[in-house]
């Protein structure tokens, strides 16, 4: 017993060790890069909720109900810093702390699985899609499934507590991305087939299949759903959320076909990992030939690492373009081989982790017009599950120390190509040796970036003041720039803070329906003199609205 404690303890100190020292590796990267779209689009998105914007009526992004769950963070920080100086840098601390407790949890509840539970734990916390630092929509679904698939197949009893928890972290999953309930949906019908049959035949329930266990979980998520529908219905009625509701949900690319999009999932797959597909496919058609298994279980596990590793080190090291989601791939076809040739089979980690992170995989393809890049970021979720099923098979079939350590290159690879891609990709900037130059005041206050960009934030930053915003204004913003709206006191006066072109048809319909909302500035930012000959402009100038010429664009102002 004292012996099992004391490795516990040297367990804990390695992970809070290594937790502490990664924690602050990062926090020192958090302070470079210059993001001008994605991350701040997030803040930008709940900082219109702050200022008493309706989500749903005001607000048309389809991705808006993310914003649900880091609009209680962001009136927390204004209560202690009652400006959005800074806010962006913020946002990145707080999301690095939301990462760091995620990690802790998943490091606590798989106790079951010995110290190699600090390895998913660390995976988890060493990624993030496109290394975009900030509680997105992306992160947080990642982020919550995960919670929810460890908390299933890490405990070996759930108490009432733990099922609870699981609907809670379901239903901010399911903000973050609708299609996500699918999967509870799912979940619901193979607990209540699971429980009716075990109670025909007078079986004992396994708890995380019970029916019971499913209802807890379902008061978690309606205690989530209920404070949900107070915070929407506190700002905007149900009329006004039906007329706008058929805006929302426009989107062309999830306009294609159910049959296409699903058949896309696998060529995306099979173009970017084609040698890894094939070997596993062969590799698993020969185990179920070979009836007498002839052919040893490590030469299946060897043979599937040989092909993974080459991919981890290609996408990790020297792909240029988001290698940080790319590289999270490969690990997951030794987690499928490891399970095969398992003797005593974990089925609660792979039915209850691998096989849903899985299909998550694809409900991210259906939610996403980014195609293969949101589809690697999220296998982070099956890499995990298959860390741990590598380890049981090692355990089991590695008796050799030339297999075990060919098992340990395979880890090794994948976490340092992790922290490689954390600490040196940059989404939206320059390169990292190149960001020099400080930002000293605005929303992105204390980070570094490039001249260009420096150059750029400044001159915006001066056509802003020379604006005079008061917080009686209302700004739209044509073009991609969210941080605009993060730099003023001004309502915004947009149905998004995302890109809205001057082509948009959405910008006419949305003033007709909301004609309090016609803006007083309308900054056009990058656009020459040219806009001023197109329909858009001319409808605004027959409204009285005053062209100018500024430092980075066109603006139209009616005051």
């Amino acid at each position: 017993m004292m012996e099992n404690k004391k490795l516990l303890k040297k367990e804990s100190q390695i992970f809070f060790g290594g937790m502490f020292f990664l924690f602050a590796v990062f926090m020192w990267r958090q302070f470079y890069g210059f993001n001008k779209n994605d991350e701040i689009f997030y803040i930008s998105t709940v900082y219109r909720f702050f200022q008493g914007d309706a989500m749903l009526v005001d607000e048309w992004n389809n991705v808006q109900l993310f914003a649900f769950i880091t609009y209680p963070l962001y009136c927390v920080i204004r209560l202690f810093h009652n400006s959005n100086e800074g806010i962006v840098l913020i946002f990145r601390i707080a999301y690095l702390i939301f990462q760091a407790a995620a990690a802790s949890y998943c490091y606590w509840r798989l106790k079951r699985f010995g110290w190699i539970r600090i390895l998913p734990a660390f995976f988890y916390f060493l990624t993030t899609p496109y290394n975009i630092n900030s509680l997105s929509y992306n992160t947080l679904a990642l982020g919550f499934v995960l919670l929810t698939l460890v908390t299933l197949s890490g405990l070996d009893h759930l108490k009432v507590m733990d099922s609870i928890l699981c609907g809670i972290f379901t239903a901010g999953a399911v903000l973050a991305n609708p299609y996500a309930v699918i999967l509870f949906i799912i979940y619901g019908f193979i607990c209540a087939g699971i429980s009716f049959y075990n109670y025909k035949k007078r079986r004992a329930l396994i708890p995380a299949l019970s029916f019971q266990h499913y209802l807890w979980m379902g008061l978690g998520a309606f205690l989530i759903f209920v404070l949900f529908v107070l915070f929407v219905f506190s700002r905007g009625s149900l009329k006004e959320i039906l007329d706008g509701f058929s805006y929302i949900v426009m989107d062309s690319e999830r306009q294609k076909s159910f049959w296409e999009k699903f058949a896309k999932y696998f060529i995306r797959i099979h173009r970017y990992y084609r040698v890894l597909v094939y070997i596993t496919g062969i590799l698993i058609v020969l185990w179920f030939a070979d009836k007498n298994k002839k052919i040893s279980s490590s030469v299946y596990l060897a043979a599937e690492i040989f092909t993974a590793v080459p991919y981890i080190i290609y996408y990790g090291f020297f792909w240029d373009m988001v290698g940080i989601n790319y590289m999270l791939v490969p690990l997951a076809f030794p987690g499928i081989i490891s399970y095969m040739v398992s003797e005593e089979k974990d089925k609660r980690l792979f039915f209850g982790w691998y096989v849903p992170g899985l299909f998550y995989t694809l409900l991210a393809h259906f939610a996403t017009n980014t195609g293969i890049l949101t589809v690697s970021a999220s296998y982070m979720l099956v890499s995990a599950a298959s860390i741990l099923l590598i380890w049981k098979a090692i355990e089991e079939q590695g008796k050799t120390a030339g297999f075990r350590f060919l098992a340990c290159i395979l880890l090794t690879v994948q976490l340092v190509a992790c922290v490689y891609q954390r600490i040196v990709y940059v989404w939206g900037d320059a390169s990292l040796p190149h960001l020099t130059y400080r930002l000293r005041e605005g929303p992105l206050k204390g980070i570094y970036t490039s001249e260009e960009n420096d150059s750029l934030y400044k001159d915006v930053l001066q056509d802003m003041k020379e604006l005079c915003f008061t917080s009686k204004d209302r700004l739209f913003v044509v073009g991609i720039a969210p941080w605009m709206y993060l730099n003023t006191e001004a309502e915004c006066a947009a149905y998004s803070t995302w890109e809205t072109l001057e082509t948009d048809p959405l910008i006419r319909i949305y003033y007709e329906i909301h004609p309090e909302k016609l803006p007083t500035v309308i900054y056009c930012y990058g656009y020459k003199e040219e806009i001023l000959e197109t329909e858009f402009a001319y409808e605004f100038i027959n409204m009285g609205y005053q062209p100018v010429s500024m430092r980075r664009g066109i603006v139209l102002t009616h005051r």
